[in-house]
């Protein structure tokens, strides 16, 4: 075999190419069983609506039928990325040290200043985790809603009338612990723990945080509507019908699209990008995983439960779209509160110097 053929095989084999490949993968597998999930979930759906099999089936039934087909995409991303992830793991060279950079298919293409000179950081299980649990989501959720009763006060929001306390409880609690839970183990856990192997910690933190807001604004959008025989068409409505099993590539298709909407990407995506920044700091000056799923977790509570009680107020002054766009994501009053957090929370990892980063001498073993 070339010397040619030789570097070949190392950027194939290469940890990076394998973390490609998966994000690949889950997409195109979520394109090929959303059409599939959403049609059993109608029959399921058509089937508890007749008839009380049990609580648990009538439950899942119940949601079912009222989920939309960009939800059940949202759903088959989550499994396709579980389903993947234990290849992707068995693949990953995580029991060996790095290659030095002349072996390195990194340096083919990076200059050495960004280039990791240890073997990563490993994650510890630190005795004050459940208390940078606690303060993370109490920051984050704090924050948040201080937020979003700054907006109330100034008539950008109203609270709906009753306030119905009780299903936004029960419908942010969940994602707020299933959806940290997984998100970090695999962006700050595995996707960080790879690029420390390769990059320097500045490098690592930027690429994933990019990475993680790239695929959260890859979302379906809001104006996917589901084709139905003898139902009228909306104007500006993007149908697709889940009879045919290439819908889900369809989805996909408009989803990609979103790159294109100027103000959105100015909204979300950089919003996105500085959640990613400060979670990925978070693991990184704290080693461990509790401070960034508190965070996570907080973040998703207060927003998911201040939008089932609110409502966005239409302004007079279009301009104003630029301070607080639809929801607490959007908008610069947003970004000065995730801004005041991200201080907050280099205040916070302070007092864990010694428990946080090991020096670059010291670290030898890899990432788990």
């Amino acid at each position: 075999m070339s010397p040619t053929d030789r570097y070949g095989m190392r950027i194939i084999r290469s940890d990076a190419s394998k973390l490609i490949l998966y994000l690949v993968s889950c997409f195109l597998l979520a394109a090929l069983l959303t059409p599939w999930l959403y049609n059993a979930g109608t029959l399921l759906g058509e089937m508890t609506e007749e008839k009380s099999y049990s609580r648990i089936v009538d439950y899942v039934g119940e949601h079912a039928r009222r989920a939309e087909l960009p939800k059940y995409f949202k759903r088959c991303l989550l499994i396709a990325s579980l389903l993947l992830l234990p290849p992707l793991i068995f693949s990953l060279r995580l029991s060996h040290n790095p290659a030095p950079l002349r072996e390195s298919p990194w340096a083919a293409y990076l200059p050495s200043h960004v280039v990791a000179r240890s073997g990563g950081q490993p994650l510890r299980n630190s005795r004050w985790g459940p208390l940078q649990l606690l303060a993370g989501f109490l920051l984050a959720a704090g924050l948040l809603y201080g937020t979003g009763w700054l907006l109330v006060s100034m008539g950008w929001f109203s609270l709906k009338d009753p306030v119905p306390w009780d299903l936004a409880w029960r419908k942010a609690l969940g994602p707020s612990i299933s959806a940290s839970l997984v998100e970090e183990i695999i962006f700050r856990g595995i996707f960080l723990g790879i690029c420390l192997r390769a990059f320097r910690p500045a490098t690592a933190i930027i690429l994933v945080s990019l990475l993680f807001s790239a695929l959260h604004f890859l979302q379906p959008p809001s104006n996917i509507a589901v084709f139905i025989q003898g139902d009228p068409l909306p104007e500006g409505a993007v149908y697709i019908d889940p009879a045919n099993p290439c819908s889900g590539f369809q989805l996909l298709q408009a989803i990609l699209m979103r790159f294109q909407n100027f103000e959105l990407v100015l909204f979300e995506f950089i919003s996105l990008t500085t959640i990613g920044l400060i979670l990925a700091y978070a693991r990184y000056a704290t080693a461990s995983l509790w401070l960034p799923i508190g965070l996570h977790s907080g973040w998703i509570f207060a927003y998911v439960s201040f939008k089932k009680i609110s409502l966005r107020l239409p302004q007079e002054d279009d301009t104003l779209r630029y301070l607080v766009g639809s929801n607490l994501k959007e908008g610069l009053i947003p970004m000065g509160t995730l801004a005041l957090t991200a201080l907050l929370v280099v205040l916070f990892v302070r007092i864990f110097p010694s428990r946080g980063i090991a020096s670059p001498q010291k670290i030898s073993a890899p990432d788990d």
